[in-house]
């Protein structure tokens, strides 16, 4: 029997000496022989109408195969994740840069990049919806039939005028944040070809191989069972890479032409057409009373989804869901619109909208803190929603809330003790500040959305195992948290597994977003693994006439004193398939928004340093104490706080895209500034709290996204700590800095 489950260790990720050595193939490594190269003509201008399409010249350019306008589409010339409203090609109207007007498939790169050039497309300018405060006024172009709002939320409970009677102190901010970009380091890439039985298969970088699927067969007017999609381990993906990208473009080009074909975006384009974070316009008033309780809060939310609707609904539901924290306040009203403007898309990003209310929110805590003279720990731990109060939206808070055993851990912890000694003594024209800010994420889809996992784990004829899921691992290291799970359950090592992920052949164990996977797919992993012991050890009970119930050891399985090599077992009575599922319980009743059942927490304090004369902000050192539940595997939970708090700090400080009248002016990531190492503080100490969730595999909690979502927050209160001054507008540049530290409004 195994001496030690490897179940809780931080083993390497079963990824890691492939991608290490080079071996492994990525979406945007497929080259097959006869491959053509592709292209994708997109919009000229972010709002017009189109007049013509000339294809002429491109089609007779030498080594030219094909050129694909929307005529050419043979099913619906629409694709959404919500609602198939993006078109394939674009036929009457461009609503962004970003949209494809044709794409060319030739026989060298170069030629499909000269083909595209030779598309003439004749349009009627139109005037760009860029403000989303305009797009809900009566003269604002219509984007959509339906109008310009993409959707609306009201939710709340309690009297808020009666709430703010009984407040002491009243306080009323307006915060903006920015149009975040993915940046993955591997751009929308993928291949299309068929396979040996003849199904026209697409490899790319995607996050559910089945949601895929569905949207090109309706596109090509195709059954599902005549595609496949593969997903393989791709380089990074953040959200970015849920809405179909280069799939169904690849897709046609081989269906049309039946040849291989291959499609990646360069930079440039990568950020043009990729969704991004939804920038917020976010106005908070919130009321305490003088003994520091809360009275009431108000919360208005602004999202700019862009043109299509992507999953703008359910990142503002999730933002609503959130925006009060994990505090109670008797009174609540929650606005939330997401509207139609032509900006770049906006879609779903790691966080998924907890990110954007939270800069507002935890700036808002620190300043009632300091009106009623407490810490921002006590203050906080003063208003911690308590088991059955109703949370912002109007939902019956779950009975497991760890908020105020992180909170106690801070107050242990080096930053808060040294907090005032690491601010002295750094010079005259510096000043370091210390700031916290807490969050709770949901994790899972959340209620009201259908939510669950199939996985299945094969024992083949070597003895060792095959683990079957859907869900693809885009770099976050899933995949070698399901082999744990499964090793544990099975008795045997990590190293006795193989895998097969992001695949549509096989079950389906839905996406890998919402920081779902260890706690869905996982629980679907851990219940495989059980139902293939069961059939291991019915195997070896028809081996052996005795009465004596066989006992598995992980390696084989004993029968009255005798040892069946699993690989016997395999063979003799092969397939031997466990087959498992998960459906998370849901909220009941499903009151408001999209409530989740179980919520990770997490409390980040941050170090700063600001140049007084150069405005720059750098951020010496992070904590992160982060409430994970059981932690599968501490070195991937480590990982996933510090790149989370990579991406935060951007967020707070470096990114956002900029546009004029619908185009992008930083395409280029000379221009679009990430951290890089010299950004990122050598210095961050995450502090893995393990209270176990009950819903959770062996009390295991969600938390890819709860990492990034308090940073900006916790950065922005250091950076008050450090120079007495608010900001309401993220990213915090030094232009912004200097301006606010000269005493100008303009911040």
């Amino acid at each position: 029997m195994l001496e030690t489950s490897p179940l809780g260790q931080p083993i390497p990720r079963v990824d890691a000496y492939a991608k290490a050595s080079g071996a492994h193939v990525y979406p945007s490594d497929v080259v097959l022989d006869n491959m053509l190269w592709v292209q994708v003509l997109r919009a000229a201008h972010p709002h017009a109408r189109i007049l013509s399409i000339d294809t002429s010249a491109a089609e007779t350019l030498p080594g030219v195969v094909c050129v694909l306008t929307a005529k050419d589409v043979p099913g619906e010339n629409r694709f959404g994740l919500l609602v198939h409203d993006q078109p394939v090609f674009c036929e009457e109207r461009v609503l962004y840069m970003g949209d494809a007007v044709a794409v060319v498939a030739a026989e060298t790169d170069d030629l499909a990049r000269q083909a595209r050039d030779l598309i003439r497309v004749e349009y009627e300018v139109l005037p760009p919806l860029t403000e989303p405060l305009w797009a809900l006024q009566p003269d604002a172009p219509q984007l959509h039939p339906q109008g310009n709002l993409c959707a609306e939320l009201h939710l709340g409970h309690g009297d808020v005028a009666l709430g703010f009677a009984e407040a002491d102190y009243i306080f009323e901010s307006s915060y903006q944040t920015g149009r975040q970009e993915h940046a993955f380091l591997e751009t929308e890439a993928g291949a299309a070809y068929y396979d040996e039985a003849g199904i026209l298969t697409v490899c790319a970088g995607g996050q559910n191989p089945f949601k895929d699927r569905q949207q090109l067969a309706v596109a090509l007017n195709l059954p599902e069972d005549k595609l496949r999609v593969l997903h393989p381990m791709m380089g990074g993906a953040f959200g970015g890479k849920e809405d179909i990208n280069v799939q169904i473009h690849l897709a046609l080009v081989t269906q049309r032409t039946g040849r291989p074909c291959r499609l990646m975006l360069d930079r440039n384009e990568s950020i043009t057409v990729g969704v991004k974070r939804h920038p917020f316009q976010v106005r908070y008033k919130t009321g305490v009373k003088k003994d520091g309780t809360l009275t009431a809060i108000e919360v208005t939310i602004l999202a700019d989804t862009g043109p299509y609707i992507t999953l703008g609904p359910a990142v503002i539901g999730l933002a609503a869901e959130h925006c009060c924290g994990p505090y109670y306040f008797p009174h609540t009203k929650i606005d939330a619109q997401a509207v139609f403007t032509n900006n770049c898309n906006a879609s779903a990003f790691r966080g998924f909208g907890n990110p954007q209310v939270l800069v507002g929110l935890e700036q808002h805590m620190d300043i009632m803190a300091e009106a009623v003279g407490l810490t921002p720990i006590a203050f906080r731990r003063k208003n911690v929603l308590q088991p059955g109060q109703a949370a912002g939206p109007g939902q019956i808070t779950p009975a497991s809330i760890s908020l105020p055993r992180v909170l106690d851990a801070v107050e242990q912890g080096e930053l808060y003790a040294r907090r005032e000694a690491l601010k002295s003594g750094v010079g005259r024209w510096k000043r370091r500040g210390v700031g916290l800010a807490a969050a709770w994420q949901g994790f899972g889809l959340g209620a009201g959305v259908p939510d669950g996992a199939t996985v299945r784990i094969e024992l083949q004829a070597d003895g060792r195992y095959r683990l079957h899921a859907s869900s693809p691992d885009m770099g976050q290291g899933n995949v070698t948290a399901f082999v744990q799970m499964a090793a544990h359950e099975l008795n045997c090592s990590a190293a006795d597994f193989e895998v097969t992920i992001g695949d549509s052949l096989g079950p389906d164990s839905g996406s890998s977003n919402a920081s779902r996977t260890v706690f869905v797919v996982g629980s679907a992993v851990i219940n495989a693994a059980l139902d293939l012991r069961s059939k291991i050890l019915a195997a070896a009970q028809r081996l052996n006439t005795s009465a004596e119930p066989p006992r598995f050891t992980g390696r084989a399985a004993e029968v009255n004193g005798q040892s069946i090599p699993l690989a016997e077992l395999a063979v003799e009575f092969g397939p031997l398939v466990g087959e498992g599922y998960f459906h998370p319980q849901q909220p009941t009743p499903v009151v408001v928004g999209i409530p989740h059942p179980a919520y990770s927490y997490s409390v980040q304090m941050a170090l700063v340093e600001v140049d007084l004369l150069t405005g720059e902000i750098e951020v010496l050192q992070m904590e992160n104490y982060l409430d994970a539940g059981y932690v599968i595997n501490p070195a991937g939970a480590e990982g996933q706080s510090e790149g989370g708090i990579a991406q935060g700090l951007g967020y707070a400080l470096f990114e956002d895209i900029l546009l004029s009248e619908g185009r992008v002016l930083n395409p280029r990531l000379s221009t679009y500034i990430i951290p890089s190492i010299r950004d990122v503080p050598a210095q961050i100490n995450t502090v893995l709290l393990q209270e176990p969730e009950p819903m959770g595999p062996y009390g295991a909690r969600g938390i890819s996204e709860i990492c990034l979502s308090p940073t900006a927050g916790a950065i922005l209160n250091a950076i008050y700590d450090a120079v007495g001054v608010r900001f309401e507008r993220i990213p915090v540049t030094p232009e912004m800095m200097l301006a606010a530290l000269a005493g100008q409004t303009s911040n």
